[in-house]
């Protein structure tokens, strides 16, 4: 910052030089030692993008000095001992920024990643006399090391109140991070239970405190695996963004001890109508959101025989008990389609025009929301149509879930669409209050496929180059050729790769449904074989040479097949084993199930293979997955535990827990 300075600096030095002979009047007959004058601009600026610069003081000459003048430049903090930045014979002291920068990380009491004021002096001195300059305050601006937020709980112990769920929750506010000079800084804030995954409070803040709801810090407690219906002690924390933190600096974690409650819901409700004789035995149901609890939502069609007005309830069971509906539900008649709202708490029948309809009923704050549903398309310019009109898509009952093939465009983006209307999109995260989806997958043709048979929607993207079965299954010597019941196994990404499980005892084949004239995979579909596993005649069965319980990895890409036998028990703390030492399990081959009789406590458990990570399953009991989330025991006892791995009753792998 200063390397421009010396040019001026030695300017003033010749000039000194050059009328050194003269003496002013009053110093004519004055032979004590004067002392030099230091210069400076005022600022160093010791920010990342300057580091590579110097920093030059310098002074004019000291006078009547008795011998040879030695110089050395001295910086103060505060009432804080000065200290020497270095020494110099002339009138002028170069060091580096890095070696300056270092010099100040010594200094304990300076201040971290900040500007401050420090006073500079020049000190001359010949061994027998010594002189200081006046000091001249500099601005220091230290930025390159980075200093985290220093949060504070607003509320350091609460106990939510199940009865306010939208309630506002003040949480925390911060001290301010510094990252790097000049630099917007950004927050998120997060929640974490007992050293476990931490969960997203809020993301993006341009403030300095985070607030919440009720019901929103109550979801992500016991998300995070804090107790229900417990108090226990959490830890928030917040992390500053920056362009030059890109991956965060965080805080020192914050405790806070919440109370949480348990709201129970039921899974689904059951929507016994005119649209089908007012049976609730037979009603279609409308099922309870997987994030977030509470909220029943998804797409059903309410379709009168006669094209009349619907009218229907809503039943937590399939029978007329605690049946409900609303006293205040009004429909409107929005661009064209009809639109409904009120609250859940009455007694009166829900009418609407006959039709096909998104439901929202929150019980949490009973609320109920209808669209009708006359179209729906995909849009974005990571369509052909672009931003401009909706790409029409195709419902398919059977599934309830919309498809359309086309042209997608890499790193482009996409919504879905209600009926031409802006007001009813679906975005990221498979919710009407999403973002826009982002296509991560090269240029090409997709089939664009929308789940709204559930809250999220869910959405796949599948090339068609790949094949569209999202299952194929297992029919074999070991469960009598029979593909109806035969294990599945399935592909997440629909990329040509099937993963699943079976007990295995010499030959098989694939199916791509559950019949054999949905059409097969056989030798002539693979051509490495990875373990107990090894092709027949070409076109004919596959051979497991070993018989045994496998997991099964069929790349019809690159026609390989890999059998990994394993063997499955329990792992985590609910167990006695803990996080070191599983609970093995025992294969009923007439049930296809893993099973064993264990004392669990009220903690978190997985299962896993062959007492390895490589394999393991955890998550929601009813649906399992590779990598899940640890499962949660609410009630310590004697259980018999069952692992359903094979897929051949359901599309999910799930277990149970039965108290003994």
């Amino acid at each position: 910052m200063l390397k421009y300075l010396k040019y001026m600096f030695m300017a003033a030095i010749v000039s000194v030089a050059a009328t050194g002979c003269q003496e002013d009047a009053e110093d004519a007959f004055s032979t004590a030692p004067t002392a030099p004058e230091l210069v400076n601009n005022g600022k160093i600026l010791m920010t990342q993008n300057t580091m590579s610069e110097d920093i030059t003081w310098a002074w004019t000459a000291a006078r009547f000095f008795e011998g040879n003048v030695s110089y050395t430049v001295y910086m103060q903090y505060g009432e804080e001992s000065p200290v020497a930045v270095g020494t110099s014979a002339g009138q002028s002291l170069t060091v580096s920024k890095e070696s300056f920068r270092s010099q100040l990380a010594g200094l304990s009491y300076l201040p971290k990643n900040d500007s401050y004021s420090v006073n500079f002096y020049v000190n001359a001195s010949d061994g027998i006399s010594s002189v200081d300059s006046e000091k001249q305050s500099v601005t220091i601006y230290a930025y390159g090391d980075a200093v985290s937020a220093v949060a504070t709980a607003l509320v350091p112990e609460i106990v939510l109140d199940v009865n306010d769920p939208m309630g506002e929750i003040k949480l925390l506010e911060w001290e301010p991070a510094r990252l790097n000079y000049n630099e917007a800084i950004t927050y998120d804030v997060t929640i974490s239970y007992n050293g476990g995954e931490p969960k997203s409070v809020a993301t993006g803040l341009a403030t300095t405190s985070c607030s919440t709801t009720v019901d929103g810090l109550n979801e992500l407690a016991v998300a995070a695996g804090a107790p229900e219906a417990a108090a226990s002690d959490l830890d928030l924390t917040v992390i500053a963004y920056s362009d030059s933190y890109p991956a965060g600096v965080p805080s020192v974690p914050v405790k806070m001890n919440i109370t949480t409650y348990v709201a129970t819901y039921p899974d689904c409700y059951y929507l016994p109508g005119s649209y089908q004789g007012w049976a609730p035995a037979s009603a279609k149901t409308l099922p309870q959101s997987s994030t977030q609890k509470g909220l029943f939502e998804g797409f059903i069609d309410l379709t009168t025989e006669d094209g009349k007005d619907v009218e229907f309830k809503f039943s937590p069971v399939p029978a007329w008990e605690g049946d409900f509906g609303s006293d205040d539900f009004a429909v409107s008649t929005d661009k064209g389609f009809a639109v409904g709202s009120g609250n859940s708490v009455g007694s009166a029948n829900i009418k609407v025009p006959s039709g096909f309809y998104r439901i929202s009923l929150n019980k949490k704050l009973n609320t109920l929301e209808m669209q009708q549903v006359l179209t729906l398309g995909i849009i974005g310019d990571a369509v052909p149509s672009g931003w401009s009109e909706e790409t029409k898509m195709t419902y398919d009952a059977a599934t309830n879930s919309f498809s359309v093939v086309t042209t997608l465009t890499e790193d482009k983006e996409f919504k879905f669409r209600l009926n031409d209307c802006w007001d009813y999109s679906i975005g990221e995260g498979g919710d009407f209050s999403g973002g826009n989806y982002k296509m991560d997958k090269p240029t090409g043709e997709y089939k664009v496929v929308l789940s709204v048979a559930s809250h999220p929607y869910k959405v796949q993207v599948i090339s068609t180059a790949f094949p569209t079965e999202e299952f194929i299954y297992v029919p074999g010597n070991h469960q009598s050729w029979t593909p109806a019941t035969a294990a599945a196994l399935k592909t997440d990404l629909f990329n040509g790769i099937y993963t699943g499980y079976s007990y295995m005892d010499g030959e098989f084949k694939f199916t791509k449904g559950r019949a054999w004239a949905d059409g097969e995979y056989n030798t002539s579909n693979f051509t490495n074989y990875v373990g107990n596993v090894a092709g027949t005649t070409p076109g004919g069965n596959i051979n497991c040479t070993q018989a045994g319980f496998y997991q099964i990895v069929a790349n019809v890409m690159d026609a390989t097949l890999t059998f990994t036998e394993t063997s499955w028990g329990i792992i985590g703390p609910a167990q006695p084993g803990g996080w070191n030492d599983d609970t093995n399990m025992t294969y009923n081959k007439e049930e296809d199930c893993w099973e064993v009789t264990v004392e669990l406590a009220a903690d978190e458990m997985k299962f896993r293979a062959n007492d390895g990570w490589d394999i393991n399953v955890g998550g929601s009991a009813d649906d399992l997955t590779q990598d899940g989330a640890n499962i949660k025991v609410s009630e310590a006892g004697t259980y018999e535990v069952k692992l359903y791995l094979s897929r051949t009753t359901t599309d999910k792998i799930y277990c149970t827990l039965t108290k003994k």
